[in-house]
């Protein structure tokens, strides 16, 4: 039998955090061992945090993966750790992220790198390991996973969930701040054996910032995926007699649900044989605002709250939909956003309805093949396209998706490709520095 090497694996974001953010990196260390390679994750403690999945965290184990967790000084230590908080209101999240970016570069996460630091070269010291992985954001990650890298004499392997420097969320408190970005941005581009990306168009971007940076990095899409296994669970109970849609996550910044609410109330007064037949279930965090503009369209009758569930639970909720819908919202970037819901929705193999522009998002959704997809702030156009999808649900007639396509995005196959650029990296790369 083949010996599985090693890899080093740099998250701050992991089980049992909950959110979408830790399922990328809790996916490929489950499914790595099954390639060769035998993970050793590094991570913080939790502190407070929006949701905690412990379900999560039980999954990694029962796969063998061993995770390390050091302390971290960063905000939100002031809360106190592995404690749940509330997802603030829109106007203090804005605040806090614009306090964040003034006062930590790059991100309020930089309190973890000395702990991190340390504890890694503890770790790289007791095994031998052939590579070392970070993940990001927090883009601390990648400072810990360079500093790691370098001094054992391994090679990088850099995971961008989101862009950088090119990020359309970050804010650049003064031209001083940009500067101190793209300085560290290009370290870690100039280091990486290979960087990962989600779709072609941040891709793009980095390739062009990593051949600036004068490394040799390889910058490759590995996309976001879904799980199988997470679905052969049963549907949540449900009454057959209403078109039910879905949608799972959380929403901030311009991904709002008030437009699809507004789309929903617009369909309900021009079409009043749909009231009693139209439901909407949100599982995962909702803005108390929009909640309360729910009541005053006076869709209380027809929007269910969940919260926050358990994945095996908000799967459940999935596969009891007859549509599901998503909304990366209009923004500066967005052509760059693929977030990792569409991917869980391709793993329901449900119809989709998606509130998104131009982009790499919309590019998925066509070749999906069963996507009806509106600009994500007309309302009149949503509430077209919900209504011809309630005719369709009435005639039985809603589309598939294209199982090829679909399949492609499985979280074991995924897991096989960062395999494959590791056992690259490894090969081309020298030996780990002695202890």
């Amino acid at each position: 039998m083949t010996r599985r090497r090693r890899v080093l694996v740099i998250a701050y974001y992991f089980p049992p955090m909950g959110l979408s953010g830790v399922q990328r990196v809790a996916k490929f260390v489950r499914y790595l061992p099954d390639h060769g390679w035998h993970p050793t994750v590094l991570t913080v403690t939790p502190g407070a945090y929006f949701a905690y999945d412990p379900t999560l965290l039980a999954e990694v184990e029962t796969a063998g993966v061993e995770v390390v967790r050091t302390a971290s000084w960063d905000p939100t230590r002031l809360f106190g750790g592995g404690t749940t908080v509330a997802l603030p209101d829109e106007r203090k999240r804005r605040w806090w992220a614009a306090l964040n970016h003034m006062v930590f570069v790059p991100d309020n996460k930089v309190g973890w790198w000395p702990h991190a630091v340390r504890a890694g070269r503890r770790l790289l010291r007791r095994g031998a390991f052939a590579a070392v992985f970070s993940s990001a954001p927090p883009y601390t990650a990648h400072l810990v996973g360079a500093s790691l890298a370098r001094w054992a004499g391994l090679p990088l392997l850099t995971d961008f969930r989101d862009d950088w420097l090119g990020n359309p969320r970050h804010v650049y408190p003064t031209p001083l701040h940009r500067r101190l970005h793209a300085r560290l941005e290009r370290r870690v581009l100039a280091q990486s054996r290979y960087v990962l990306t989600i779709n072609d168009p941040i891709r793009e971007a980095l390739q062009r910032r990593a051949g600036a940076a004068g490394g040799r990095a390889d910058v490759r899409v590995v996309p976001q995926g879904y799980d199988p296994a997470d679905f052969d669970v049963p549907p949540v109970p449900r009454p057959p007699d209403r078109l039910r849609l879905v949608y799972s996550g959380i929403f901030y910044d311009a991904q709002t649900p008030d437009p699809f609410l507004r789309a929903m109330a617009l369909l309900r007064e021009r079409r009043p044989e749909v009231r009693s037949r139209l439901e909407a279930v949100f599982v995962g965090l909702v803005p108390a605002a929009s909640q309360a503009l729910a009541g005053q369209l006076g869709l209380t009758d027809a929007v269910q709250w969940a919260g926050y569930l358990p994945h095996r639970e908000a799967v459940r909720q999935l596969l009891a939909a007859d549509v599901l819908w998503m909304t990366v919202g209009r923004r500066p970037g967005a052509e760059g956003i693929s977030t990792s819901k569409l991917f869980e929705y391709f793993g329901a193999r449900k119809p989709i309805l998606a509130l998104v522009p131009a982009g790499a998002a919309r590019e998925a959704l066509r070749r999906h093949g069963a996507a009806v997809v509106v600009e994500p702030d007309d309302v009149p156009a949503i509430a077209g396209a919900l209504g011809h999808l309630f005719d369709r649900w009435q005639t039985g007639t809603l589309p598939a998706p294209d199982r090829a396509y679909v399949e492609r995005f499985d979280r074991r196959h995924l897991a096989g490709e960062l395999a494959a650029l590791l056992a690259e990296a490894a090969t081309t790369a020298g030996g780990q520095r002695p202890a």
